[in-house]
C-alpha cells in the first residue's frame, strides 16, 4: 500500500527552504514524486539489517592514489587574462553580502 503523498502545504515549505518557488502544477508533481520516495524508503526500512556490519568506506584501501606531485599552473597574468572581470591586481566579482546596517 502506497503512503498518503505529502500535504501540499509541506511541498511548498521544502521549495521555500531550498529557495525555490513552484506552481500548483508543479507541486501536485512533486507531492506524487515525494510519496514514491517515502514508499521506497518505508520498504528499505523493512530489510533486516542486523548481521550488517556497520560500513563507513567501502573499500578504502582498493581506492587509487594519485602522486601529489607539483605542477606548474597559470601565471597571475595569464589567470586575469581569461578573467571576465577584472579589478586592480584580482577578480572582480559581484557583491554579494550586504554591508549596510
Amino acid at each position: 500500500m502506497a503512503p498518503s503523498p505529502p500535504p501540499r502545504l509541506d511541498v511548498h515549505h521544502v521549495a521555500r527552504l531550498a529557495s525555490l518557488s513552484l506552481t500548483d502544477t508543479e507541486a501536485a508533481r512533486y507531492m506524487v514524486e515525494l510519496a514514491k520516495i517515502v514508499a521506497y524508503v518505508a520498504q528499505l526500512d523493512e530489510l533486516d539489517t542486523r548481521d550488517v556490519p556497520p560500513t563507513a568506506h567501502v573499500q578504502l584501501h582498493r581506492l587509487p592514489v594519485r602522486s601529489d606531485d607539483v605542477k606548474p599552473g597559470l601565471s597571475h597574468e595569464d589567470a586575469l587574462a581569461q578573467a571576465p572581470s577584472v579589478e586592480g591586481d584580482g577578480f572582480a566579482v559581484p557583491t554579494f553580502v550586504d554591508t549596510a546596517e
